[in-house]
């Protein structure tokens, strides 16, 4: 019989999804993963093939999830994708299809998980971005929609102060995965080899940290260093003398 506590996670092929089913494997939980590719990791107990980003597959994955009658006691909403354009270069068509991903599937599933709740709480962590905290140069759109979903789930913890659910926002800085060789380039075609290098946080300090942050009360969590915190707190205070040292960075 599978463990009682389970999670399901999605964007779940790679990452800090895949990480998130490796770590909450090793806990004793039933995993559920869900991504594009019909065929998932062996971390997951089950996997639920389906692109988040259309309507009806977002309706037969949550079917799937819940057919066997039972619940998830944590989901972790981490599907998503990246875009490096500049504003006037980005498609309208492209712009549609980050927010599709980035925003309106974790508002939908949400919103799906909540109508069949059925008095049962739910508990939802959003994987959002540090990129939703300030503007950087060719990534207004994928930092829109990531601002987007962050202040959706901002909305929806104010909604459920009285309620049994749960929704947590878990903002990562960089982190050491192939997000931006999947990332989308303004051709509308992921940048591959033209994706430039970047190391950051590893799978696992991540997974461990999202997994510490879904047992605390805290609604945000920045994953990121004192420094990059610091300068958030500067772009806050004052932004002009943020921006004029992000110009400077080399």
């Amino acid at each position: 019989m599978p463990s009682t506590k389970r999670i399901w996670v999605t964007g779940a092929s790679e990452g800090i999804g895949r990480g998130l089913l490796q770590h909450y494997r090793t806990l004793g939980w039933h995993t559920l993963g869900t991504a594009r590719r019909p065929e998932g990791p062996p971390e997951a107990d089950r996997w639920i093939p389906g692109d988040l980003s259309l309507p009806a597959q977002r309706t037969k994955v949550v079917d799937e999830l819940l057919n066997d009658g039972t619940w998830p006691d944590l989901i972790v909403l981490n599907a998503g994708i990246g875009y490096l354009a500049s504003a006037l270069e980005t498609r309208p068509e492209d712009a549609d299809r980050v927010f599709a991903l980035n925003y309106t599937a974790p508002v939908e599933l949400t919103r799906m998980l909540l109508e069949r709740s059925q008095g049962r709480p739910l508990h939802v962590v959003v994987i959002s971005s540090i990129a939703a905290r300030f503007g950087q140069q060719n990534l207004a759109t994928y930092s829109a929609s990531k601002a987007a979903v962050s202040l959706w789930a901002e909305s929806v913890n104010a909604e459920w102060q009285d309620r049994s659910h749960r929704i947590q926002l878990i903002l990562p800085g960089v982190v050491s995965t192939d997000i931006m060789r999947h990332s989308i380039g303004s051709d509308g075609q992921p940048l591959g080899d033209r994706a430039g290098t970047h190391r950051g946080w590893s799978v696992e300090r991540t997974a461990k940290a999202i997994e510490r942050a879904t047992r605390s009360r805290r609604f945000a969590h920045i994953l990121a260093s004192p420094s990059v915190r610091l300068a958030l707190l500067l772009h806050d205070l004052c932004p002009s003398l943020f921006y004029l040292l992000l110009r400077r960075k080399p």
